[in-house]
C-alpha cells in the first residue's frame, strides 16, 4: 500500500448541480406552475431546486446564498428520505426577520433562517390532511390571515377536488374547511392571492367559477359554452380546449388561452369577451399585470407577448431560451418571473427561470442547472400541449394519458441506460454537456452555468417552432472533446434529413473545430468537416492527442467500420487538416469502439468489437519490433465486445468488456488481472456507454468505476429506484482504494484534471469523489463515507474470482457490501524493494517525524 493511498483518503460528496423545479407542474390542473418569490426587502430572488434553495441578488445577479437540504437533518429527512415536494414559499408568514416559510405537499410547515447557516434545525409543524390530499398554495392577506388550498385526485384521472381552508398558525395548527370545488380541470389564482378561478365539470358540462378567497364569496359561475358565442371558430377540439387561465387582481377580468392559439379576455360582470389572436399554437401561460392594464402571454413561439388591453396593441420580447410555460408578476409588479421549458430534451424536464425588470424588460437573473441529455428518459415528465403530436409535445386528445403512459414505460423498463455524454475542459475545469443543437458549460465549483452556445444551425437558433415545425428534427450534438491545452473544442453532430423522403434515413455527420480567446465568451468555428469518415459512416469515438504530439493540437476519430483518422492543426494552413488514416480492416460493423494513446504519442490502442490492436502512430500500421527479431504481441482477442479502455502510466491498459474488467501489462504483453463484472453491468448500458462510467486519474493512475443497480424498493409512483457504488482502484486493479455508496443512479463520471472525480446523477446533482474539499463542499459530505483501504482476507485471485461469482446473486438482491468485494489484493507476502517507498516522497515537505514513521510502518506491515 503506497503512502499516497494512506495520506489521501477519498470522500464522496454531493455538493453541486441540481435542477430548478416547478412544483405545480406535476399537477395538470394548475396554470400557475412555478413557486418563486422575493424576500421581504425585495433584494433577493428565491428559487427552489430539487436539492436546495438558491437565493440570488437582484442587484448583482449573483447567487449569494445556497440552502442545501443535505446540510440540515430535518430538511434532509423531509425532502430526501420522505420524498416530500415543495408546494409553496412565503417570506410573509414568518414572524421574525430573515425567515422563510416552506410548505410541503404533505402538509409540513418549515420555518428557517435564510441568512444564517443551517446549524440549528428549522422548526417543523404538521397540518392534518386526508389520505391523498396534498397542499398546493398558501394565501396570505395584508392582515396576516391565512388560507390554504389543497387538491385531491378526483374520480376522473384528470379532475381534482379543490378545498380552501382557513389556517390558524400558532403553537398548534388548526384548519377549518370553507369551500370545496369538485371535478376541477384547470385553475388559476390572481397575483395578489385574493381570487381563484376554476374550470370544472358538472353534469357533463364545463363551468367556470370565480371565488373570492378571503371574503368567502362565490363571485360568479357561468357555463364555458356561453363565452363561445363570440368565438365563431370554436368548432375543433383545439379551439375548445382551454390550455391556460388567468384572473386579474380585482376579479373583474378573466383570460382563457386555447390550444388553437386564441386568447379570450372575458369581462366577468357581463361575460362579454374579446379575442386576441397572434399565437399559432397552444397558449401555455397567461397573467395580468397588477393594475390589470396589460396581459402577458407565452407559448411555443418562445416569445413573450404584452397585450395592452385598452388598445389591443402588442409588444414582444423574442428569442427566449425555451417554451414559456409560466409567467407571473411579483413584488407588486416590479418584476416578471418567467418559467421556460427546453423541450429539445425529451429525456428530462429542463427548466430555466428568468427574472425580468418590468420597467425595461431587462434580464435581472437567469437560473438553470446542468442540462444533460440522458440516453433514456429519466422521469415521467409531460411535454407542453400542442396542436400537433410530436416527440416534444402532447396533443389535446392525449394530454390526460401522456403522464400515465410515461410512468408505465418507466415501470416496465428493465434495462434502462441513463448514461450521459459530457466532457471536462482541462484548463477551465468547466463541464460541457451536449444539449440538442447546443453545448452548455457548467462551472462545478461556482454551481452555475457559464455558457450556453448553439453550435449547430437549426430553427431554434432564431425562433421557436410551432405546429408542424415541431416535426423538423434539428441537428444533434452527440460528443464534445478538448485538446489537452484546452484551446480547442471539437464537436461532433448528427444531421437529420426531412421526414417522408427517400433519403430520410441517410444521416449526415459534421466534425467541427472551435477555438476561443481568453477574453471571448463564445467559441469561434475554425474548421468544419462534412462526413469526415465518408457518407453515412458515423464517428463512434473521439480521442485528443497527448501533449507530445503537435503540442496536443490533434485528435483521433474512429468509425463503426474499423477506420481510424488523425486530424491536426496545421500552422501553415491555419486550419485543421487530415494527416493520417487507416482504412477499415474488418468485415462487419460494430459500435463497440474504444481508443487509448500512450503519453509519448508513439502507440495507439484501437479496440473494435472484441479485437484490440496496437498501432504505431508513426506508420499508422500495426506495431512491429524495430529489429524484427523479438516477437511483439500487437493484437489481443478478448472474451466479448470491448466497452472501454484506459491507459495507466503507459504500462497497464485497463480494458472493460461486457463480461470482465481486465488489466493488460504492456511490458509483459499479457493479462495480469481479470475480474467478472457481467452481473453488475449486463443489460444496463448500450455498446461503448460503459466508458462514461469509468474514469482514470492520469496523475496517480487510479481508476474510478461506477456500478449501478436497481434498489430493493420502488418509488411512490411505482417507478424503479436505483443506487450506485463508486469504486476507486489503484493503477493495476490489484487494490481497492475506496468504495462509496450513492442513493441514485450515476450517469457519468470524469476526472477533473486535478485530484478528484466528478459525477452526475439522474437528478442533475453533481458530486465529487476526491481528496480535496473546501469548507463549502464539506458541508455536503456523504455521512455514509467508507474510504478506508480494505483489509486483506488472505485469498488468492482464483478464490476471489470464485467468491465474486458466488456473490452475484447477493448483489442482484441488493447485498452490495458482500458482493462488491471486487478487489482485495494479496499483500500478505509483501516484498519490499527500492520502489516500495517511492510514493512517500511525492509530497514530503513539512511532514512531522511521527507521521513519517507511521507511513513507513504502513508500507512494511
Amino acid at each position: 500500500m503506497s503512502q499516497s493511498a494512506v495520506l489521501q483518503k477519498y470522500k464522496l460528496s454531493v455538493v453541486s448541480g441540481g435542477k430548478p423545479i416547478l412544483p405545480h407542474c406535476s399537477n395538470p390542473s394548475h396554470s400557475n406552475k412555478s413557486v418563486v418569490c422575493l424576500t421581504a426587502d425585495q433584494l433577493n430572488y428565491i428559487v427552489p431546486f430539487n436539492n436546495q434553495l438558491k437565493i440570488y441578488s437582484t442587484d448583482t445577479r449573483q447567487c449569494i446564498k445556497t440552502l442545501k437540504y443535505s446540510n440540515s437533518q430535518s430538511l434532509l429527512e423531509i425532502f430526501e428520505n420522505d420524498k416530500a415536494q415543495l408546494a409553496d414559499i412565503s417570506p410573509s408568514v414568518a414572524l421574525k426577520d430573515n425567515e422563510l416559510t416552506l410548505l410541503t405537499n404533505d402538509g409540513r410547515i418549515v420555518s428557517l433562517n435564510y441568512k444564517g447557516k443551517l446549524i440549528n434545525d428549522p422548526q417543523v409543524r404538521k397540518i392534518d390532511l386526508e389520505e391523498g390530499e396534498t397542499v398546493s398554495k398558501l394565501f396570505v392577506s395584508p392582515e396576516k390571515s391565512f388560507k390554504l388550498l389543497t387538491t385531491k385526485q378526483g374520480s376522473h384521472g384528470s379532475h381534482f377536488v379543490y378545498r380552501i381552508y382557513s389556517l390558524h398558525i400558532g403553537e398548534e395548527i388548526h384548519t377549518e374547511l370553507e369551500h370545496t370545488i369538485n371535478d376541477v380541470i384547470l385553475s388559476s389564482w390572481s397575483s395578489n392571492g385574493k381570487f381563484i378561478a376554476c374550470l370544472h365539470q358538472k353534469d357533463n358540462k364545463r363551468y367556470i367559477q370565480v371565488y373570492s378567497i378571503f371574503d368567502g364569496l362565490e363571485v360568479t359561475e357561468f357555463a364555458l359554452q356561453s363565452i363561445f358565442a363570440s368565438h365563431h371558430s370554436a368548432t375543433s377540439a383545439n379551439s375548445r380546449y382551454v390550455s391556460s387561465m388567468a384572473i386579474d387582481s380585482v376579479g373583474k377580468q378573466l383570460a382563457l388561452g386555447f390550444a388553437s392559439g386564441v386568447i379570450n379576455v372575458v369581462n366577468i360582470s357581463d361575460l362579454q369577451g374579446r379575442l386576441l389572436k397572434w399565437h399559432i399554437d397552444s397558449v401555455l401561460s397567461l397573467c395580468f399585470t397588477d393594475d390589470g392594464t396589460y396581459l402577458l402571454s407565452g407559448g411555443w413561439e418562445k416569445v413573450l407577448s404584452f397585450w395592452q388591453l385598452s388598445t389591443n396593441l402588442q409588444q414582444f420580447l423574442p428569442r427566449l431560451g425555451g417554451v414559456i410555460v409560466d409567467c407571473q408578476p411579483i413584488s407588486g409588479g416590479r418584476f416578471y418571473s418567467l418559467s421556460l421549458q427546453m423541450t429539445e430534451n425529451t429525456s428530462n424536464s429542463d427548466f430555466q427561470l428568468l427574472l425580468l425588470n418590468a420597467a425595461d424588460l431587462t434580464s435581472k437573473v437567469v437560473v438553470n442547472g446542468p442540462l444533460p441529455i440522458y440516453n433514456s428518459p429519466v422521469n415521467a415528465s409531460v411535454m407542453p400541449v400542442s396542436a400537433v403530436s410530436t416527440r416534444a409535445s402532447t396533443t389535446v386528445s392525449t394530454a390526460s394519458m401522456s403522464r400515465r403512459k410515461q410512468k408505465n414505460k418507466l415501470r416496465k423498463g428493465t434495462r434502462q441506460d441513463f448514461t450521459v455524454s459530457a466532457e471536462i475542459n482541462p484548463v477551465t475545469k468547466h463541464i460541457f454537456f451536449p444539449h440538442a443543437s447546443a453545448v452548455q458549460a457548467f462551472d462545478f465549483y461556482k454551481n452555475e452555468q457559464v455558457l450556453y452556445q448553439y453550435v449547430a444551425s437549426d430553427v431554434n437558433n432564431s425562433m421557436g417552432k410551432v405546429r408542424f415545425e415541431l416535426n423538423v428534427q434539428d441537428p444533434q450534438v452527440t460528443s464534445v472533446a478538448f485538446t489537452k491545452n484546452g484551446k480547442w473544442m471539437i464537436t461532433y453532430e448528427v444531421q437529420h434529413p426531412p421526414e417522408n423522403l427517400l433519403s430520410s434515413k441517410d444521416l449526415g455527420y459534421d466534425l467541427k473545430f472551435w477555438t476561443k480567446n481568453d477574453n471571448d465568451i463564445e467559441w469561434s468555428l475554425v474548421t468544419k468537416v462534412i462526413n469526415p469518415h465518408g457518407v453515412s459512416i458515423p464517428i463512434t469515438k473521439l480521442l485528443p492527442a497527448p501533449n507530445a504530439i503537435n503540442a496536443s493540437q490533434g485528435i483521433l476519430t474512429a468509425d463503426n467500420e474499423g477506420g481510424l483518422k488523425y486530424w491536426a492543426y496545421d500552422d501553415y494552413e491555419k486550419n485543421w487538416c487530415l494527416k493520417k488514416l487507416t482504412l477499415p480492416n474488418f468485415n462487419h460493423f460494430s459500435n463497440s469502439v474504444s481508443l487509448a494513446w500512450s503519453q509519448d504519442g508513439s502507440l495507439i490502442f484501437h479496440a473494435f468489437d472484441d479485437k484490440l490492436q496496437i498501432i504505431d502512430f508513426e506508420t499508422f500500421k500495426k506495431f512491429e519490433s524495430s529489429n524484427g527479431t523479438e516477437e511483439i504481441t500487437n493484437e489481443f482477442t478478448l472474451d466479448s465486445e470491448i466497452q472501454a479502455m484506459k491507459l495507466v502510466d503507459d504500462t497497464n491498459l485497463v480494458v472493460a468488456t461486457r463480461f470482465t474488467l481486465n488489466t493488460i501489462n504492456l511490458l509483459k504483453g499479457a493479462t495480469t488481472n481479470s475480474f467478472d463484472i457481467y452481473p453488475f453491468v449486463n443489460g444496463f448500458y448500450k455498446n461503448s456507454h460503459l466508458e462514461r462510467l469509468i474514469s482514470c486519474d492520469e496523475k496517480t493512475g487510479r481508476i474510478a468505476l461506477v456500478v449501478n443497480q436497481k434498489g430493493e424498493h420502488s418509488e411512490r409512483d411505482g417507478t424503479p429506484s436505483y443506487n450506485a457504488r463508486v469504486i476507486v482502484f489503484n493503477s493495476s486493479l490489484s487494490n481497492k482504494v475506496g468504495s462509496f455508496y450513492h442513493a441514485n443512479y450515476i450517469s457519468w463520471i470524469g476526472w477533473n484534471h486535478d485530484t478528484d472525480f466528478i459525477f452526475l446523477d439522474t437528478d442533475g446533482k453533481l458530486g465529487v469523489v476526491g481528496t480535496t474539499f473546501n469548507t463549502e463542499m464539506l458541508e455536503g459530505v456523504n455521512p455514509e463515507n467508507n474510504t478506508d483501504v480494505l483489509a486483506d482476507d488472505g485469498g488468492d485471485f482464483i478464490d476471489q474470482l470464485q467468491k465474486l461469482s458466488r456473490d452475484e446473486a447477493a448483489y442482484v438482491n441488493g447485498d452490495e457490501d458482500n458482493a462488491l468485494e471486487l478487489i482485495n489484493g494479496d499483500n500478505n507476502d509483501k516484498v519490499i524493494n527500492m520502489n516500495s517507498f517511492a510514493g512517500m516522497f511525492e509530497n514530503i515537505q513539512n511532514v512531522q517525524i511521527d507521521t513519517f514513521f507511521d507511513c513507513v510502518m504502513k508500507v512494511v506491515t
